[in-house]
């Protein structure tokens, strides 16, 4: 993790965007790059420096004992009011699933192997998806969904 920020002239906020994706990649589907340039709505910086350089992981919160997503990894430039902005979404027909898309899978990385079955040298998907808390309140049926993993 770098910061640097230089009087408002310059502001560069490193974080590997590609750390989580590297440790899920081959058991979850991977997600697709988006690149957009011109204006873009931020969602953390209202008043950027002339130049700002940002990049994130997958953001997320830890609360009832389980993983809430919060925002996509992404990189950002601003230059003089230019924005680049490369973000890794699903792709457009599963976009509206994306949140549980990223609990499913930070739950299979971070969650299950201390609350369940204590701690396992690698993350198991099928001990995951047995120990996943979630259920519908009217059937009691898991709101584990297959279509995220990569060989479903």
């Amino acid at each position: 993790m770098v910061h640097y920020n230089l009087k408002n002239w310059i502001y560069i906020s490193l974080i590997n965007p590609f750390r989580t994706m590297k440790k899920i990649k081959g058991v979850f589907k991977p997600l697709k790059c988006y690149f957009k340039i011109g204006k873009i709505p931020t969602r953390w910086y209202s008043n950027p420096s002339y130049i700002t350089i940002v990049s994130k992981d997958v953001e997320w919160k830890d609360k009832w004992d389980s993983p809430r997503y919060e925002g996509y990894p992404f990189i950002w430039i601003h230059i003089f009011n230019i924005n680049f902005l490369w973000y890794w979404e699903l792709p457009l027909h599963l976009n509206r699933d994306i949140d549980q898309y990223w609990e499913q899978a930070l739950w299979y990385l971070y969650y299950y192997t201390t609350l369940s079955y204590g701690r396992l040298d690698k993350p198991d998907i099928k001990r995951a998806k047995e120990s996943w808390p979630w259920v519908e309140y009217k059937t009691n049926i898991s709101t584990w969904n297959d279509k995220f993993l990569w060989r479903s």
